[in-house]
């Protein structure tokens, strides 16, 4: 497959529709396309995180022995440097132009990689065109990610694997660094939501929120999230749209919301109930730190 250069959300939607396609063009302008160091340090993360194994051995373990993989959001293509096999041809596609230059300078010259220009929310591929389709770190950047899914399902074959890892940003435990209150409230009303049944949901429901980043902090983390993921509702819209549900966690068995900053009895509380998560209560066992679904079409 050709490196080609597409339509892309700056170019296309110029203004933006709303105030987060707004904030996601000043994203793109400010950092996404401008700040290399940006890409440097989230290669040195993941470089380490794939050798701990954890969600990257999740993941790897998931992908097909064979075939071709896209990753919606490739960055510079650190993801599918630890996660490609022989035998796995990979095709990465981001919306800023600065990684996809840095991702073809380590590109293997053998043919087994190929990088373009796209949005999420537009991929230039015919319908069942993947084996399977990769999502690291990149629900959360999304301005909406319903139509982002709907074309990753699209694009991806009848039997092919979706892949999709997160912060989960929108549960209960925790909260994106760009939140802002919420506290007691806020807790309760994640705790107590469920997707409904019947019907499937129109929207994720995922709460916007505006990424710090844009107020002149310095990156760190998901400092540039513009919504909140959560793990239970993505789980209802992908199995209303037709999805087999292979595997899903929330990291617990990897991480725990308890070593992010918060107060004693906050902190406390995230213990207690991640410990009734770990035991495989139902209702407590998705409220980990991660959005890690496995869904095939």
């Amino acid at each position: 497959m050709a490196l080609a250069r597409v339509w892309c959300y700056v170019q296309g939607a110029a203004g933006g529709r709303s105030v987060e396609d707004r904030r996601h063009a000043e994203l793109v302008r400010t950092l996404w396309d401008h700040d290399r160091h940006y890409y440097e340090r989230c290669r040195e993360y993941v470089e380490n995180a794939a050798k701990s194994g954890g969600e990257y051995a999740w993941l790897k373990e998931r992908l097909p022995k064979r075939g071709i993989v896209l990753e919606v959001g490739c960055g510079e293509g650190v993801n599918l440097d630890v996660l490609s096999h022989p035998g796995l041809r990979g095709v990465g596609c981001d919306v800023a132009h600065l990684p996809l230059r840095m991702a073809l300078e380590r590109a293997p010259g053998d043919g087994s990689r190929a990088y373009l220009q796209a949005n999420g929310e537009h991929l230039p591929f015919r319908s069942g065109s993947f084996d399977a389709v990769l999502a690291i770190s990149v629900l959360e950047h999304l301005v909406e990610p319903e139509r982002a899914l709907a074309a990753m399902i699209d694009v991806l074959r009848p039997g092919g694997s979706l892949l999709l890892l997160s912060p989960q940003y929108g549960g209960p435990l925790g909260a994106s660094p760009g939140r802002q209150g919420g506290g007691a409230g806020r807790f309760a009303r994640r705790l107590l939501a469920a997707p409904g049944k019947g019907r499937p949901q129109a929207r994720l429901g995922w709460e916007s929120v505006r990424p710090p980043v844009l107020d002149g902090a310095t990156w760190d983390g998901d400092l540039d999230a513009l919504n909140e993921p959560e793990l239970r509702s993505l789980r209802a819209w992908l199995q209303g749209r037709g999805l087999t549900i292979v595997g899903t966690t929330s990291g617990l068995d990897w991480y725990s919301w308890t070593t992010h900053r918060a107060s004693a009895p906050v902190r406390t509380l995230r213990g207690a109930l991640e410990g009734l998560g770990k035991l495989g209560l139902p209702l407590f066992r998705d409220f980990g730190p991660l959005v890690a679904l496995h869904a095939r079409k």
